[in-house]
């Protein structure tokens, strides 16, 4: 299995579970922080823990640089397709932080790209902190050409 079908498959099994657990909310689940809510439970952070072994793997394991590319743009990609519910789309922007991992392993051109098209999706105005280490990451990348 190459290194987007495994990203795709972790992504896939992550977003079904956390459906699940939305679909199955009790009415006034979390309400006024009595009890937990879909958003508690572990597989969000699960799922990031997964992601970030899986692309430090593939750094390790040398993966190319067009599979880098492939993998960043499913992951930032991620988060456009699934803005609800909102546990499931603020988990996929924090996965965002594996692609530290692999940015330096873009071809400069590829980087520019990312990052350019990065900046266009997730406006400056809308960004986390992390959304911004990412960015310079991806600009650190392209100027290393």
């Amino acid at each position: 299995m190459n290194e987007l079908a495994r990203v795709q498959a972790l992504y896939g099994a992550y977003v079904e579970k956390a459906t699940q657990l939305e679909i199955n909310r009790k009415p006034g689940q979390g309400l006024f922080g009595i009890g937990t809510k879909p958003a508690d439970d572990p597989c969000h952070e699960r799922f990031i823990l997964d992601l970030r072994k899986l692309t430090g793997a593939f750094a390790e394991e040398g993966a190319s640089p067009e599979a880098v590319r492939e993998v960043l743009a499913y992951i930032f990609r991620a988060p456009l397709e699934h803005r609800d519910p909102a546990s499931i789309y603020w988990t996929l922007i924090a996965a965002h932080s594996a692609a530290q991992d692999l940015a330096g392993r873009l071809s400069p051109a590829d980087a520019e790209a990312l990052r350019a098209q990065y900046a266009r999706d997730y406006r400056r105005w809308n960004r986390l902190p992390i959304q911004d280490k990412v960015l310079a990451a991806l600009k650190d990348a392209a100027s290393n050409g």
